[in-house]
């Protein structure tokens, strides 16, 4: 166990810090303050000892990489402290969603404490993860510790919109995949992630025949013919999803199964008006894989579902992929170890590892050659209104971060 004072003062660091974070409205896609966030974070990693590099994504690869971007500019910090064998890399998006309505606490981006929680958008999801990442470096400093592998930490953008001008662009940049990764994700303290279920995001457009809304007859209205399409796509899906079941564990036990989600964005191709019958008509599919899936077979599935439904239709259409990430796994082993016997220090006690229902970051490591753990907050509050972090769940998470460090550092 770590001395009392310098848990203290880590955590009333780590709580100065995420308040500070928090004040900076990091919404993604538009990224308008993301240079006063990575300079921020960069300035901390230097101040706890690491050499601290702010790359700023190219323009080029930003434009052909990361359509769903704005053409804000992004910037990654890279911090690494050592020069060991192996490396232990910590990942954390500051990049967050709006704020949205419905607060009742305070204000999205005005972070205030009340009965010891930390209140503010990105309280959980994840600047909360990556504060208690900061607190676990000012609490080893704080010791005197020095780790013999290598300690890197890599806080990128965009990360809610797909993470390529985040994580994927460290990872090339990188050049070499870390042997370990912790993201302080909100999996929950009971169990961390080690993998999670892929996706796949389409836009189908369901073509007729536009005419004057008195003469209805000489048109085809692509609204109901892809309305047609759809009611017999969800018919596939609720017939065909449910018989597929992960081998891994998921949580919730409905996400265990492939999902699909028709119609997040709908509407009339090039605007419509009342008076027109619609000629083209658009609607999406958010598709999540489990983790037997790829996206290949996914999409091909897909496809074959859309072609069948518009020949029962007998509609023209086209499909176009607008994003697509594969599933992560990591099967259980040294570094789950690791972290079950630093939670144990702190008398948290952690189950078999669980398959995160959403998409991380993670499957960037995992195809570059990490093995990666999520690992973070209570989950319950995240992209919600008053969004919080537990003041006493983010001093557990330093210290088990801590802990980790030197756990995997006495297995080197």
């Amino acid at each position: 166990m770590f001395e009392r004072s310098l848990v203290e003062g880590a955590l009333n660091y780590a709580v100065e810090t995420l308040s500070r974070l928090i004040a900076i409205p990091t919404v993604s896609p538009a990224g308008e303050h993301y240079e006063e966030a990575a300079e921020l974070l960069a300035g901390e990693l230097e101040s706890l000892g690491f050499n601290v590099e702010i790359l700023r994504v190219p323009g080029e690869y930003q434009s052909s990489k990361c359509p769903e971007a704005s053409g804000n500019p992004r910037f990654i910090v890279f911090g690494r402290l050592g020069d060991g064998g192996r490396r232990l890399h910590f990942n954390g998006h500051y990049d967050v969603v709006p704020g949205g309505s419905g607060w009742t606490v305070t204000d999205p981006f005005k972070p205030v404490i009340r009965e010891g929680r930390l209140y503010g958008r990105g309280a959980i999801d994840m600047k909360g993860g990556i504060a208690a990442t900061l607190g676990a470096f000012k609490l080893l400093r704080s010791l005197g510790y020095k780790p013999r592998l290598t300690l890197e930490a890599g806080f990128v953008p965009d990360e809610e919109i797909g993470g390529k001008c985040g994580s994927g662009y460290l990872i090339e940049y990188m050049g070499r995949a870390p042997d370990y990764v912790l993201i302080p994700e909100p999996s929950g303290l009971k169990a961390p992630w080690h993998g999670h279920r892929g996706i796949l995001w389409v836009t189908v457009k369901v073509k007729g025949l536009s005419a004057h809304a008195s003469t209805p007859w000489l048109g085809r209205n692509a609204f109901l013919l892809a309305s047609q399409v759809a009611l017999e796509l969800q018919r596939m899906i609720s017939s065909t999803y449910p018989a597929k079941r992960s081998k891994y564990k998921v949580e919730p036990v409905e996400a265990s199964m492939p999902t699909a989600m028709i119609g997040g964005v709908a509407g009339v191709v090039g605007g419509g008006k009342t008076n027109q019958v619609p000629g083209e008509f658009m609607f999406t599919i958010d598709r999540r894989l489990i983790p037997e899936e790829s996206v290949a077979y996914a999409l091909e599935e897909l496809r074959t579902m859309i072609a069948w439904a518009t020949h029962l239709v007998g509609a023209d259409y086209e499909i176009k992929v607008d994003y697509s990430a594969e599933p992560a796994i990591n099967e259980p082993g040294e570094l789950y170890e690791a972290l079950r016997e630093a939670s144990e220090q702190v008398g948290v006690r952690i189950g078999e590892p669980i398959v995160c229902p959403g998409g991380l970051d993670m499957w960037y490591y995992t195809k570059a050659g990490s093995k990666a753990l999520a690992y973070g907050p209570e989950y319950r509050t995240a992209h919600a209104p008053d969004e919080h972090i537990s003041l006493e769940e983010l001093e557990k998470l330093i210290q088990i971060y801590a802990n980790l460090i030197i756990t995997l550092d006495k297995r080197a």
